[in-house]
């Protein structure tokens, strides 16, 4: 004897799949949509390594840089200044012309041996680096008060 109740359920499962495969493709389709109409904003990571120089009383030195460059969705801000900290201010071509950057900081623990800090560089909304732009950074390690302990200049080519 045959189940004449076979038929009717395959039926309803081939309409549940193409029912779950077109609101796949919908949603799919909205969020390539949605994700090619995003503001991406350029950005650097730089990651700074710190350490102490023992032969001048342990003053604060920055012991090696390095930059990445990336894209973020959201806009820029100030970082709020909380001293200690380690700060960077970015310049295009020149030392001496405008920052092109928020306040971008991080907390640093000063007194310490060694340490890691990345920060990530948010430009200003006047300003998008443009390949072979020549970067000038600043950063500082300033004190609890805010006094500069230590200021080294580095230099980026953005790519």
């Amino acid at each position: 004897m045959e189940n004449i109740n076979e038929q009717p359920l395959k039926k309803s499962w081939g309409k549940k799949i193409v029912i779950y495969l077109a609101i796949l493709i919908v949603i799919v389709y909205a969020g390539y949509s949605v994700y090619g109409k995003i503001d991406w904003n350029p950005a650097l990571i730089v990651t700074i390594t710190t350490g102490v120089n023992e032969s001048k009383g342990d003053a604060p030195i920055i012991t090696n840089v390095t930059f990445e460059q990336t894209k973020v969705i959201y806009k820029g801000s100030d970082t709020p200044a909380k001293f200690p900290e380690i700060n960077i201010m970015v310049r295009n071509e020149e030392l001496n012309s405008l920052p092109v950057n928020y306040w971008a900081a991080a907390p640093w623990n000063q007194g310490e041996k060694e340490g890691k800090y990345v920060i990530t560089v948010l430009f200003l909304e006047t300003y998008t680096p443009k390949p072979e732009d020549l970067l000038v950074l600043t950063i500082k390690q300033t004190g609890i008060k805010g006094n500069i302990l230590n200021k080294q200049t580095a230099f980026y080519e953005w790519k």
